[in-house]
């Protein structure tokens, strides 16, 4: 038996003719436990291919997309071509970038530009960045190489450097996100806080914090640093977890009060009420 598997693509364009492309042809013959269905390694590879034929198309149409002015609508001629990697969840890309003249009826301080370089300038897409941070969290960064390596066609194409500099990527980018730490967040007159309807279900939320020791490479000496960590969960079960470092969080009160108010279950008044608890139970410096 033979099994092949093919991509169709087709275009918006009603003239456009259907493209068709192989990315996988598997062969099996007697039925055996270990010859049902896909093996992982074929799994991986099909889907390395079919999103190579997938991208190539994508790509294809973005740029003539982009070969048009938006002001005076003339076509945009062609500098030159080059190649950019991107990765992905199912393996590293290689695609092309050509480049293309800057319209000459808009101020500009570059001549030429690349549609596919702009739009790509993590060279990584979202979704891979949120399951390396999201593995991160959880397992070593060696670890978490090894899992999305074994289950993804993304072998070799990470290293413990890229996934510690990617984490601290997103890190920053949720950090500009958050806001600037405010000596209150609340909005409104305090006496509707009250008026409120009371939340559907309760809202539980458990911290606990210690020291954790330390080794400073640039002083070469022992040290320890204060963590402060908890979780909320919902009547539902749904569990939010964060956690706090005393003298280097510059955001502490704003991102606790993030977490709550996501919870969607605490009137305000409550909310306040639960800051000032903790505040007084704890009496930490960072919440202060």
């Amino acid at each position: 038996m033979r099994i092949r598997i093919q991509v169709l693509i087709e275009s918006d364009q009603e003239v456009a003719p259907l493209h068709a492309e192989e990315v996988a042809c598997f062969e099996r013959q007697q039925l055996t436990p270990e010859t049902l269905g896909l093996r992982l390694e074929e799994a991986k590879q099909m889907l390395a291919n079919v999103q190579q034929v997938m991208t190539e198309s994508q790509v294809e149409e973005y740029v003539e997309q982009q070969r048009q002015c938006p002001c005076c609508q003339q076509p945009l001629a062609r500098k030159g071509r080059h190649q950019i990697g991107v990765r992905t969840l199912f393996g590293k890309l290689t695609l092309s970038s050509p480049r293309l003249y800057t319209c000459s009826c808009q101020p500009h301080q570059k001549h030429s530009w690349s549609p596919v370089a702009a739009l790509f300038p993590e060279r990584s897409t979202p979704e891979l960045l949120y399951q390396e941070v999201r593995l991160a969290s959880l397992l070593s960064y060696g670890v978490t190489l090894k899992l999305l390596g074994d289950l993804l066609p993304m072998e070799h194409q990470l290293s413990t450097s890229t996934l510690s500099r990617h984490v601290h990527q997103v890190a920053e980018r949720l950090e500009s996100e958050l806001g600037d730490e405010q000596p209150s967040f609340i909005t409104g007159c305090p006496a509707e806080w009250y008026e409120l309807p009371e939340p559907a279900a309760p809202l539980m939320v458990s911290i606990d914090g210690g020291y954790v020791h330390a080794r400073s490479k640039t002083q070469r000496k022992d040290g320890s640093f204060e963590v402060i960590v908890g979780k909320s969960t919902t009547g539902d079960g749904t569990t939010t977890r964060f956690g706090l470092v005393s003298g280097y969080d510059t955001k502490p009160r704003r991102r606790l009060f993030e977490i709550l108010q996501a919870q969607g279950l605490l009137t305000v008044a409550k909310l306040v009420a639960l800051l000032y608890a903790i505040v007084i139970f704890f009496d930490s410096s960072i919440l202060k």
